[in-house]
């Protein structure tokens, strides 16, 4: 799937939204012109309302006339009425479109991102700007567009109403210089306060996420009543700060309006007083020798159609102050989301990915690796090589360093010194899917999605036959467990699996490995959940498949790795002993020492 805008052209909210909505500039066009025509249309409503007032005043209005008057009127409104619903039916249809673009691209952006963007960031920050952030920016182009669409009636209309006098337009445009001022404090307050609150939407979204996330872990500490303070602590900022911006955006709309009340007011007590005072104002007129100007006097049908042109005058002026909201919210928005969407991923294919390599077979070489993160050495001087068909295990305390390598093998982070290949190609040149879609990984903690236990089984090959999903069950030691539920594969499993024990999930990560059929099985602690039995079962099962691919096991137990073909013993993250069981038993090393105590332990279980 590819970015409707590169990440180098993502910046500033603007130019950024404008290079997003070039592709429906038809739309806006066509909205344009409609917003136009309504304008227009509309326009001539309060000429026609001028003409039949004058006409009552002098008492020359007969009820035919009346009866035209008033078709006109009605129609007048249906052809408005029609004009405004496809207006905004094309640019809000626009603003959806443009939405469902960005959200697309928002979680491209967020996808291609290296494990380093994950482990250093919030994931509520992350979902913040995936909802909220994202729904103002297209309110921004939905309803702001069409409200600043609507105040391009305001030059026709401001036209229409000097046509009818001057003196009395120009009365109505005194209060603008206070206006604009007010505008101004209005628009750099909010747009300082709404990215203050959008922050701290981050900030009680990741709370949230964190407390269901380790919800057992809440229970089991009985720190419920502390999480919810700290929730209300964050929950009290937020609300707080929403209200000071609920505060300012709740006045602007009422000073406006006060704007707008004073105004009329105004414009009626001076325009009243030219209609009894037979005002003479001059208006343009058509003659032979060509456009002149007529003095006549201010009629009471003039004096109601320049009140009705007020009118429509008031709604844009009005609507400016929501307009200016939408729009102050929405830029700081498009910034926050942008500030993800920008980011290049620091692991990507790049000029010296070779494209024609499509699938890899297996074999794999570290060669003098050394990893660096968190400003600590991981990983020193680590070199192995492994055929296809064999299996590498990697045992050893914890932090030693097995997941890392783990880790550079799948390019989750870049090694800081030697090399890693596969097929004797260094791994930065292989492009980064056919890489991860010849690995099948079972991590050690296990994700399982919100979806049926087939959806998840299939995860990796989505096209798998029946047999194959039968045989990885079975090699997993699964098929009791789907056959215990009624739907068996259709099962649909709760938030993360929770319907299912740590063995049980562990057991269908296994199988969704072995469904992938992948030249690389990696299996990271991927039996630690599982009993001595089923551990011993599921291992028996499993000698078939790892002997059809290179496989990487990663384990505490000695009973999981003896059957490897290299063994590689890890600590403080060196290869500190290497070769096979019973290599290392006769080493008398860490290895023989960790097997001795394993052996000794199970003795003590089996007496107690």
């Amino acid at each position: 799937m590819m970015s409707h805008v590169p990440p180098g052209k993502i910046g500033r909210p603007f130019p950024t939204l404008l290079r997003y909505n070039r592709k429906y500039w038809r739309a806006y066009v066509a909205g344009l012109v409609l917003a136009m025509f309504f304008s227009l249309v509309g326009l001539a409503m309060p000429m026609v309302l001028g003409h039949m007032v004058d006409r009552f005043t002098v008492q020359a209005l007969t009820r035919p006339m009346l009866v035209v008057y008033c078709g006109a009127l009605i129609g007048l409104g249906i052809v408005t009425g029609v004009a405004r619903y496809f207006e905004r039916t094309l640019i809000i249809g626009a603003s959806r479109r443009f939405e469902f673009d960005l959200r697309n691209d928002y979680f491209l952006a967020v996808q291609s991102q290296a494990r380093e963007f994950f482990t250093r960031t919030p994931t509520g920050e992350i979902l913040a700007r995936a909802s909220n952030d994202i729904a103002y920016v297209r309110e921004l182009i939905g309803p702001g567009v069409m409200g600043t669409v609507d105040m391009l009636r305001l030059p026709f209309t401001l036209a229409v109403m000097v046509y009818y006098s001057a003196t009395l337009t120009l009365v109505a445009c005194i209060p603008l210089p206070v206006v604009s001022l007010l505008v101004y404090l209005f628009i750099t307050y909010m747009h300082k306060q709404s990215q203050i609150v959008q922050d701290q939407f981050g900030v009680v979204t990741t709370k949230v996420q964190e407390n269901l996330a380790g919800a057992r872990v809440v229970q089991a500490y009985g720190t419920g009543d502390i999480e919810i303070a700290a929730f209300g602590k964050e929950s009290g900022k937020y609300m707080r700060e929403s209200i000071k911006l609920s505060v300012v955006m709740s006045f602007a709309w009422p000073v406006i309006g006060m704007m707008v009340g004073a105004v009329m007011l105004l414009v009626i007590w001076w325009g009243g007083g030219m209609v009894l005072d037979g005002a003479i104002v001059s208006r343009p007129a058509c003659t032979d020798a060509g456009i002149a100007l007529d003095r006549v006097p201010f009629t009471l049908g003039d004096f109601t159609a320049f009140m009705a042109c007020l009118l429509l005058l008031a709604w844009p002026l009005a609507e400016f102050g929501w307009v200016m909201t939408l729009y102050q919210r929405g830029a700081v928005s498009m910034k926050r989301i942008s500030e993800y969407m920008a980011r290049t991923p620091a692991i990507r294919d790049t000029a010296m990915t070779d494209h024609s390599i499509t699938s890899i077979r297996g074999a794999i070489e570290f060669d003098g690796v050394r990893l660096d993160y968190d400003g600590r050495t991981a990983l020193r001087d680590v070199s192995f090589a492994v055929q296809p068909g064999q299996t590498v295990a990697f045992v050893g305390p914890t932090g030693s360093g097995k997941t890392s390598i783990v880790s550079l093998l799948t390019r989750e982070y870049e090694p800081a010194g030697g090399i890693v290949r596969v097929d004797g190609v260094d791994i930065r040149t292989l492009p980064l899917q056919t890489l991860r879609s010849g690995i099948a990984y079972v991590p050690q903690d296990t994700f399982l999605f919100s979806d049926t236990i087939r959806a998840n089984l299939t995860f990796g090959r989505p096209d798998a036959e029946q047999d194959e999903v039968d045989y990885a069950a079975d090699v997993a030691q699964l098929t009791e467990t789907v056959n215990s539920f009624p739907n068996r594969y259709e099962t649909l499993l709760g938030e993360r699996g929770v319907n299912l024990s740590g063995g049980q999930k562990q057991r269908l990560a296994i199988a969704r490995a072995v469904v992938m059929d992948a030249p690389i099985l990696i299996l990271d602690d991927a039996l630690s959940s599982v009993d001595t039995h089923t551990e011993e079962q599921i291992l028996q099962r499993l000698m078939d498949v790892l002997t059809q691919r290179t496989s990487i096991i990663i384990s505490h137990r000695v009973s999981t790795v003896q059957h490897a073909d290299l063994i590689l013993v890890l600590r403080d993250g060196r290869i500190a002993e290497r070769g096979t069981h019973e290599q290392l038993l006769a080493l008398g090393g860490q290895y023989a020492e960790m097997h001795e105590r394993q052996l000794l332990e199970e003795e003590l279980e089996t007496t107690a």
